[in-house]
């Protein structure tokens, strides 16, 4: 869709390296926590709260270090708190409930079905498994898609089924395939995948044998990767984004999806610079009237623009790629 003003895009233009990447088979959504907050999905800050809370009442803390411990940034909190249900021997509290969100919201703002719908790969750091149910629900649908559009227009009824992965050890460039979800932080599906200490962040960023660094280094260096509902703030993210490029990878521009007030288009420039370091465009919404879900309308509009083009990869594609990655 065309905006009216190019300098106050309520529906941003799609690049056409996502159309061109998106026909190849190697777009990438990479999702963050803004997605799930727009369907009442818990912060981090939240999240640390619950399991304070949850500790308190069991007894483990009392009111004053509970008070106390509050005022920690919620990863020192978060960290705290495993260790705790760790010595204590006890289990999270309900995970799967608490990350739930508003089902009003939910029925609402249909964000996830609007994402499924680009047809892409995607890759998340949120534990919550509302994209997990639209693949499962849509994957059927998905995959005659993508057998019906082949090259050679014939059905191939061995086409692979669209999967979800959430353990470390499926943190393979060979899962990166159309229709496939992947949790790179684990998902309540199994709470103890779950990346949430500092020690759970060294491991799976920086052990010996970290799947994860493999995995990051090779999708920002042969993949087209959008940024949706994502800030970057986690710096293990933006070591791995600057890391490609110095290792001089061939060019692959990936693209972040922000909002801004009409007020900050100064704002929009100064951050333009900052996520060009990185080999990034940033391409700005406003949100001034609807709000943050504005962020659910791009979604649904780009879905319509990008899904209908997307095919996955073929076997020359698979055979490119490797030889790009040797």
């Amino acid at each position: 869709m065309q905006t009216n003003n190019p300098q106050e895009p309520s529906i941003p233009d799609v690049p056409e390296q996502i159309f061109d990447s998106s026909s190849k088979g190697r777009l990438v959504i990479f999702i963050g926590a803004g997605v799930s907050r727009i369907i009442g999905c818990p912060s981090w800050e939240e999240f640390a709260n619950y399991l304070l809370d949850d500790l308190h009442k069991k007894g483990k803390i009392n009111f004053f270090e509970k008070t106390e411990l509050s005022k920690l940034h919620a990863r020192k909190i978060l960290s705290v708190c495993c260790e705790i249900f760790k010595e204590s021997n006890i289990q999270f509290p309900d995970l799967k409930e608490f990350f739930r969100g508003d089902q009003d919201l939910e029925a609402r703002y249909k964000i996830f079905e609007n994402l499924y719908a680009m047809n892409a790969i995607y890759v998340t750091t949120n534990y919550d498994d509302h994209l997990d149910e639209e693949a499962e629900r849509r994957r059927p649908l998905a995959n005659a898609y993508f057998s019906k559009n082949e090259p050679n227009g014939k059905t191939d009824s061995k086409i692979k089924r669209a999967e979800v992965f959430w353990r470390e050890k499926d943190l393979l460039i060979s899962n990166l395939s159309n229709g496939n979800v992947i949790h790179i932080h684990g998902s309540i599906k199994e709470p103890e995948t779950m990346v949430i200490t500092l020690a759970d962040y060294m491991h799976r960023y920086y052990g010996e044998a970290s799947r994860l660094r493999i995995f990051l280094q090779e999708l920002f260096g042969h993949y087209t990767v959008i940024f949706i509902g994502y800030g970057l703030e986690e710096y293990e993210i933006l070591e791995f984004m600057i890391r490609t490029i110095r290792k001089g990878q061939k060019s692959v521009s990936h693209y972040i999806l922000l909002p801004f007030f009409k007020s900050q288009k100064n704002l929009v420039n100064l951050q333009e610079k900052y996520y060009q370091c990185m080999g990034m465009k940033l391409i700005a919404y406003y949100v001034d009237d609807p709000g943050y879900v504005q962020l659910n309308e791009v979604i649904k509009e780009w879905a319509k623009q990008i899904g209908p083009l997307a095919r996955a990869q073929t076997f020359l594609d698979k055979l490119r790629l490797i030889d790009e990655v040797l």
